[in-house]
């Protein structure tokens, strides 16, 4: 008798449960979705890191035309300042 009654507990767990082997293939799907947004997120910033530094050198290289602009700029200055006191 004891034995017919763990076959029909067995049975009714295995009826109304999930097992763990699915258990564990659930969570195998969910964390392979984890690892599949978290590469999607590193992914993001390694790509948002190199166009953060690429504006950066953008700026760099506009400052250093910027500066050699005014630089030539004052030179100009420099020789209208000199023909003008030369006319005078």
């Amino acid at each position: 008798m004891a034995n017919g009654e763990n076959n029909n507990k067995d049975n009714q767990n295995s009826n109304t449960g999930i097992s763990s082997s699915e258990l564990a293939v659930i969570g195998a799907i969910i964390t392979t979705v984890g690892d599949a947004i978290s590469l999607i997120a590193a992914l993001l910033a390694l790509e948002e890191e190199q166009q953060a530094q690429s504006t950066q050198d953008d700026s760099n290289n506009m400052q250093k035309q910027i500066d050699h602009l005014t630089s030539e700029l004052e030179k100009v200055k420099k020789q209208v300042n000199m023909n003008k006191s030369k006319w005078i």
